[in-house]
């Protein structure tokens, strides 16, 4: 069960990017979307992954919130250590008015930690909805050590879309091989579970940061 633990929340923070129209684009060609679950709106779906025994997950939710608020939450990198649990370390490389490049720890009670570059940039999408997607990079500044095992891959996006004017829906999409010699089985888990618990904490945060700024 630790494994699972530590499995998602290396998802929690740092689901994939995607661009909005490529992804559309690319989704033709791929395996269905099966249904997996429905809990308080919201929606769980899972799909094969081309060359992989590691499936893709992808979630759909709407809640009280903005596109800004959201966005302004996964850009506070240095935070995330603060608002996820099991970020046990995060620094920021690199930075612009779009990306940033970041370097991150996971830490949990029994799995071995894992660590892990992403590069997250916003996307406006044309029909006014914002996407925040990631991928991998490298940099020698953390290299590979026996301390920590890196993530093989993790790719994804959120994308917010305001549908009043304080309620947002949420699309989120990820894909993730944490490493190591876990079985598969295991890691399916640990996705099935990280994704609800990503959507409904960065809600969680949203509404902690609403009522801190009217003390």
């Amino acid at each position: 069960m630790r494994i699972v633990f530590i499995l998602s929340f290396i998802l929690l923070i740092f689901p994939v990017f995607a661009a909005d129209d490529s992804a559309k684009k690319s989704e033709k060609k791929e395996a269905k979307w099966e249904f997996v679950s429905e809990d308080n709106g919201l929606k769980l779906y899972e799909r094969e992954h081309e060359g992989s025994d590691i499936k893709e997950v992808r979630a759909t939710v709407t809640y009280q919130g903005t596109i800004q608020e959201a966005v302004d939450i996964m850009f506070d990198r240095l935070k995330h250590p603060e608002i996820f649990k099991y970020i046990s370390y995060s620094d920021v490389l690199k930075k612009n008015d779009r990306c940033d490049w970041s370097y991150n720890r996971i830490s949990a009670p029994v799995a071995t930690d894992r660590d892990y570059y992403v590069k997250s940039c916003r996307v406006d999408n044309k029909d006014g909805s914002v996407s925040i997607t990631w991928v991998p990079f490298d940099d020698p500044k953390y290299p590979v050590t026996d301390k920590f095992v890196r993530v093989k891959e993790n790719k994804g996006f959120y994308k917010f879309t305001q549908v009043e004017p304080d309620k947002i829906k949420v699309d989120y999409y990820i894909y993730n091989d944490p490493g190591g010699s876990l079985p598969v089985f295991v890691k399916n888990i640990a996705s099935r579970q990280a994704v609800p618990d990503t959507l409904w904490t960065l809600h969680k945060e949203i509404m902690k940061r609403r009522a801190a700024s009217k003390k």
